[in-house]
């Protein structure tokens, strides 16, 4: 039976708390909980700036994706052939549905989620498109046969918790297919910013060691974990740095960041200490291919 939507309240409350004279147990219970919920505030406008970048990325995002389409090929690969007839696949963080369609020939069924509307509003093909974040996703429980996710959840705010969810959500005997971004990518753009000041100016990513054992706590069988590395060549370091903006991926998903537009001068600095290979200035994105299945 094909999954449906479950609506859920956010029932999170910021609460303000006076000063006053407690005890340092309760001043420490206090500062957690005050912490996670600050977590959880800044989590949500890293979800606001996401949608946001992506949403404004709809228009020339199929342009600009090529590092996404390679990695989306390998992804098919390790999909066995002939045992999808009458499945639903979720194809998580869809965009603007450039891999859908293969799907579709693939399963008999598929739903197409992703947190930016536009993204999903700039494709005309016919097939179930849900507005909806990865973190909370509106499924129910040992519904979807399937699912298919490519290049998307690294934005996750937890990929551990968000591994246990896609495993509630498969049926027993249900796969997952995902490639996520890993440390090490986007590199020559952290060197070539290094000149200009100490501030991180890209976005973190998880290790592979951590995407594995993630997997593993889950209680996924990894059939395949493959690395991969693709890498993108520009004929300018600008072109290069732009490149990351018209796919969206310029979302910060931390705290020490550089605040403010680039000055001419100090753009001019960061592209003189881009590294260069034969006279191109490549992007390099770390990937991890996983062929999951749930028992």
């Amino acid at each position: 039976m094909t999954a449906q939507p479950v609506l859920k309240t956010d029932l999170m409350q910021t609460r303000k708390v006076k000063p006053c004279l407690v005890s340092s147990e309760l001043n420490r219970e206090l500062n957690k909980e005050l912490t996670s919920e600050l977590d959880k505030e800044l989590s949500k406008e890293l979800k606001k700036s996401t949608q946001s970048k992506f949403s404004k990325a709809a228009e020339h995002y199929n342009t600009h994706a090529n590092v996404q389409k390679h990695a989306a090929s390998d992804l098919f690969k390790l999909i066995k052939p002939g045992f999808n007839k009458n499945k639903v696949c979720v194809d998580l963080g869809a965009g603007p549905l450039v891999n859908t369609h293969t799907l579709q020939s693939m399963f008999s069924s598929v739903v197409a989620i992703d947190l930016s509307l536009n993204m999903l509003q700039s494709s005309d093909l016919t097939t179930a498109k849900i507005c909806a974040d990865m973190d909370n996703l509106p499924l129910q429980a040992n519904s979807v046969d399937v699912i298919y996710s490519n290049f998307a959840v690294q934005w996750s705010a937890n990929f551990s918790a968000l591994m246990q969810s896609l495993y509630s959500i498969l049926k027993p005997g249900g796969q997952a297919y995902i490639s996520t971004v890993v440390e090490g990518s986007l590199n020559e753009i952290k060197t070539a910013f290094a000149a200009l000041d100490s501030n991180s100016h890209i976005n973190t990513f998880n290790s592979e060691l951590y995407i594995n054992q993630s997997v593993q706590n889950t209680g996924f069988t990894i059939n395949s974990a493959k690395k991969r590395i693709y890498t993108d060549e520009y004929t300018t370091p600008l072109k290069a740095i732009a490149s990351i903006k018209a796919i969206g991926a310029t979302t910060q998903n931390h705290t020490n960041t550089r605040q403010g537009l680039l000055t001419k001068s100090a753009l001019k600095k960061v592209c003189s200490a881009y590294p260069l290979i034969n006279n191109k200035a490549c992007v390099s994105y770390h990937v991890v291919l996983l062929s999951l299945e749930k028992h």
